[in-house]
């Protein structure tokens, strides 16, 4: 199988043959020049990584990278868009509780509990990427009173209390969402500047 980089053709890559081999070459090269695989497609398929391990043929591998730090900046940038749309979410949510809606709103929590989990791996990945890892200001409180707001949220579901969970919605959760893109924004401005 021909490896190529980046759109160059590496013809030192072959590992033992293996496309785990071969992907483990292509990510330590890349690594050591600041660099991250972004895609990989095999014979004009997109894969990812995963699925390109388990593969035993093929005739082309192209893998893509970029600098960590476009990642992290483009990343970032995703998470600063989102928040705004998470945060009005979880305002229709608790109007759907207040309401008694309560199916209407049970079926979007998941949704925004997904999303804030979502938020929570890009800080996490990017803090860790910059190499600020979780002390970096103050996000080991924000982390922790978001989990405090989260389990809050969650028994109050499971005694079915719908108005305490749009009170905890409203007056916990969303604000702390609010300090965490105040984080978000200090990783993004420090990623930025390093450049």
């Amino acid at each position: 199988m021909k490896v190529y980089i980046d759109g160059q053709e590496c013809t030192d890559i072959t590992g033992d043959g293996s496309a785990s081999s071969i992907l483990d070459t292509v990510k330590r090269r890349a690594s050591e020049s600041g660099r991250v695989v972004t895609e990989i497609r095999l014979d004009d398929v997109v894969m990812d990584e995963e699925a390109f391990a388990g593969v035993s043929g093929g005739l082309g591998v192209h893998f893509t990278s970029c600098p960590v730090r476009d990642l992290v900046l483009e990343s970032l940038d995703e998470a600063l868009k989102y928040i705004p749309r998470l945060t009005k979410g979880l305002e229709e949510i608790a109007l759907h509780f207040e309401e008694n809606e309560f199916a209407d709103g049970e079926g979007k929590l998941a949704d925004g509990a997904e999303g804030l989990d979502w938020l929570l791996q890009v800080s996490q990945r990017c803090g860790t990427l910059l190499a600020v890892g979780g002390d970096y200001g103050d996000s080991g409180e924000i982390n922790a009173a978001l989990t405090d707001s989260i389990s809050s949220l969650g028994t109050y579901h499971s005694e079915k209390k719908y108005l305490q969970m749009a009170f905890c919605i409203r007056q916990k959760l969303i604000p702390e969402i609010e300090k965490f893109s105040m984080h978000v924004q200090k990783l993004r401005n420090l990623a930025s500047s390093t450049q």
